[in-house]
């Protein structure tokens, strides 16, 4: 975790993962860089994913 980063996150600056980015059919997912939310991309942009999980940890 970025704890810069994990700062912003506090106030809703969240981050993606570029590493840990996926397609995922009409989608791309990602990681927050500081919290670890999992992140979605659709046609709004970069947000967090609401219907997923809780963090997950960074693989390394």
């Amino acid at each position: 975790m970025n704890l810069l980063q994990l700062t912003r996150c506090m106030f809703g600056l969240h981050q993606r993962d570029r590493h840990r980015a996926r397609h995922d059919g009409a989608v791309v997912r990602s990681y927050c860089t500081g919290c670890g939310k999992p992140m979605i991309k659709d046609n709004r942009g970069w947000h967090l994913d609401a219907a997923a999980p809780g963090p997950q940890p960074a693989s390394e």
